[in-house]
C-alpha cells in the first residue's frame, strides 16, 4: 500500500492543504486507489484536520454525517484504528510540509539532480494534479 498526497497549490478552497490517495499494491485490492481522504488547515492553528469520506442522512433534527471507514474491531476500542490512520496521514503531511520548495534551495542546479536534492524527493512522491503519474511512477513503469 502507497500513500500519495495531492498537494493544493494555490487552488480552492484556500484552507484544503492536500488531497490523499491510498493506492493498494497486493492482494485482493492491487491495482485500486481509495480516493476521498483530505487534509485541512486548521481555523484556530491546530495540527491539520483530516477528513474521511462520508455520507449524510437525514434526522428530525437535521443532516447527521458518518464516515465510511470504520473500525472492525469490537466496541473495546472504538476508534482507535481510525484515529491511528489520521495521526499517521496528518504527520505524513507535516514531514512532506516541511521539505523545501524554492528552486533557489536546491544548489544541485540542474534538472538530471532533481532526484538527489530534498525537493527531488517531494517532487518524485508528489503529484501536481489528480490523476497525473508521480516522477517516481514514471521511473517504475520505464524499468
Amino acid at each position: 500500500m502507497r500513500v500519495h498526497f495531492v498537494l493544493n497549490h494555490g487552488g480552492t478552497p484556500a484552507s484544503k492543504l492536500a488531497d490523499v490517495e491510498i493506492h493498494f499494491e497486493e492482494g485482493l485490492l492491487a491495482g485500486l486507489k481509495l480516493v476521498g481522504v483530505t487534509v485541512w488547515k486548521s481555523k484556530k492553528g491546530d495540527p491539520p484536520t483530516v477528513l474521511v469520506p462520508s455520507r449524510s442522512y437525514a434526522t428530525a433534527g437535521g443532516i447527521r454525517y458518518y464516515e465510511l471507514l470504520r473500525d472492525s474491531a469490537g466496541e473495546e476500542m472504538p476508534k482507535e484504528a481510525t484515529k491511528r490512520f489520521k495521526k499517521y496521514i496528518r504527520d505524513e503531511y507535516a514531514r512532506i510540509d516541511t521539505l523545501p520548495v524554492e528552486p533557489e534551495t536546491r544548489p544541485w542546479g540542474t534538472s538530471n539532480d532533481l532526484a538527489k536534492s530534498p525537493q527531488g524527493l517531494r517532487e518524485k512522491h508528489m503529484r501536481t494534479k489528480k490523476g497525473a503519474p508521480t516522477m517516481a511512477e514514471k521511473e517504475a513503469a520505464q524499468k
